[in-house]
């Protein structure tokens, strides 16, 4: 069996770290297609599978990889949607041993989406997360009505930036947070009507006068932890703090439970990957997605830096520092090329 050079978790020089190794090439399942990497896409979620504060546990060595992007080399007999020498670009898939960190990646043929004509490889790479993990709460739980004021948590990285444009595709206001005041102008630039630092003494009063004195009724918040009071305090009447990502390092919840009576308010625990898992969850958000990129009203996303193969554990200590603004990307360069 062929082999290809893969990224993993794993230990390295006896301590746990990002790193290269080498495994089997793996072979396709009847309804799977496998793809020539190109690029591949870091997540937060990537991190939080190897801290181990992921509802997903895995032991070491743990494989990476949630979406990428390349060229199909060999598709199942039941594959009847893509043919070998596609180009396409890889949803997160739901279930099974499905990664894209490597020179080699499987994908379920449903999970498989054209690459947009005209996207660079990083740009294809980088699509999926940040545009469906706001999709479901956005357009289906929770749905944004034209002038609603929603705020977005963390709002510099890909997925931030990506739920800052699905929410102005929607017709919402939107407030968007950051610790960094360098990153205020690229927020603003990004479609955020209102900046504001989630360290700043009068961030409650600062959402009340930005609204009105109205609240906010829907917080997109990957922070979690010691934030979740003061966020609850920004609700409007009937709002929903939903909760995605732990980027505080706790991912514990606690608040006065009289702050969500008095606004009738709610806080929901979400997953992009629950949702998926709805029968034609995954067809309606990927039809929305590409109908929007079609029309001109989802760009590529945007681009923080691209990484060698070679250097994926510097990519990921970029990511483990919150420096980037969008996404991080890999590029990955097979042998024999």
């Amino acid at each position: 069996m062929a082999d290809q050079t893969i990224a993993v978790f794993d230990r390295f020089a006896g301590e746990p770290d990002f790193g290269l190794t080498v495994a089997p090439r793996p072979e396709p399942g009847s309804d799977e297609v496998r793809f020539k990497v190109e690029a591949f896409a870091l997540n937060q979620a990537d991190l939080l599978l190897t801290q181990g504060r992921h509802f997903v546990k895995a032991d070491l060595p743990i494989r990476l990889g949630y979406e990428g992007c390349g060229v199909v080399d060999v598709v199942g007999s039941n594959v009847t949607r893509v043919s070998v020498g596609d180009r396409i670009a890889c949803v997160p898939n739901v279930d099974g041993p499905y990664w894209t960190a490597g020179e080699y990646a499987l994908a379920h043929e449903r999970f498989v989406v054209p690459w947009p004509e005209g996207w660079s490889a990083e740009q294809a790479a980088g699509l999926w997360m940040q545009y469906l993990t706001p999709y479901f709460p956005f357009a289906e739980l929770f749905p944004i009505r034209p002038g609603d004021w929603v705020m977005i948590t963390a709002a510099s990285g890909g997925t931030g930036l990506g739920s800052i444009r699905v929410a102005k595709r929607l017709g919402a206001r939107v407030i968007a947070t950051t610790r960094s005041a360098h990153k205020i102008k690229t927020l603003l630039e990004h479609g955020a009507d209102v900046v504001l630092s989630t360290e700043q003494d009068d961030f409650v009063a600062a959402v009340m006068q930005a609204t009105g004195g109205e609240g906010v009724r829907l917080i997109d918040d990957t922070l979690c932890g010691p934030y979740v009071p003061k966020l609850a305090e920004t609700l409007a009447d009937k709002g929903i703090l939903f909760i995605h990502g732990a980027l505080a390092g706790d991912n514990t919840l606690s608040l006065p439970v009289l702050t969500l009576v008095y606004r009738r308010a709610g806080i929901y625990g979400y997953s992009m990957i629950n949702e998926l898992r709805r029968p034609g969850a995954l067809e309606r958000a990927r039809d929305w997605v590409l109908a929007a990129i079609a029309k001109g009203e989802l760009p590529p996303p945007t681009i923080d830096t691209t990484f060698p193969f070679k250097e994926v554990r510097a990519a990921y200590d970029r990511m483990r520092a919150g420096k980037q603004t969008g996404k991080i990307i890999v590029k990955v360069e097979q042998r024999g090329r």
